[in-house]
């Protein structure tokens, strides 16, 4: 976990970017870029809806700097701005185009291991938004409960008991699935 003031240098940057230079914000956001894509792209099932959610809390992440905390934890706090951007962005979408799931070929084999993986990835899909979200963040990103709670706006129990109910949604719909 990155903390502001991890460094002189990043304080110096933080100190910059609330005075405005756009130079010293992206020094700072830069690193988290990434993790907030793919938190979005698990949020929102759509990479190009997760590359504008990116955009637009990076935007928000740009005009709230000035009032970030001294002492917060850089990651945390724009993956917070990324998974209620994305959230944001699902409400809104309620005239979006359902889409169905895309037909598997046949002739993919059982045993191949792609097809385990595939069928792990679709029951991911299947999970509600706020389960899928906090397992990418605890499982992908590496995060503990207290961030994973810190970026969803919940408590660390909270977010254990969102782990806990999708990890948990996630075995009922693979033991259904002849792997």
């Amino acid at each position: 976990m990155q903390s502001l003031a991890s460094s002189d240098a990043d304080e110096q940057l933080l100190v910059s970017a609330r005075a405005g230079d756009a130079t010293s914000f992206e020094l700072l956001i830069g690193p988290h870029i990434g993790a907030g894509y793919r938190l979005a792209a698990a949020m929102l099932n759509d990479p190009a809806a997760a590359e504008d959610a990116v955009q637009e809390a990076t935007l928000h992440a740009w005009r709230a700097v000035a009032r970030l905390r001294p002492g917060s934890h850089l990651r945390p706090w724009f993956l917070t701005i990324v998974a209620n951007q994305s959230r944001s962005m699902r409400r809104t979408r309620w005239w979006s185009v359902v889409r169905l799931p895309q037909p598997r070929p046949h002739a993919l084999a059982a045993t191949d291991p792609g097809d385990s993986r595939m069928e792990l990835v679709d029951a991911l899909r299947r999970l509600n938004a706020d389960e899928r979200a906090a397992i990418f963040l605890r499982f992908y990103e590496d995060m503990n409960s207290r961030e994973v709670g810190q970026a969803l706006g919940i408590s660390a129990a909270g977010a254990r008991s969102r782990i806990r109910r999708g990890l948990r949604r996630l075995r009922v719909e693979l033991s259904e699935v002849e792997l």
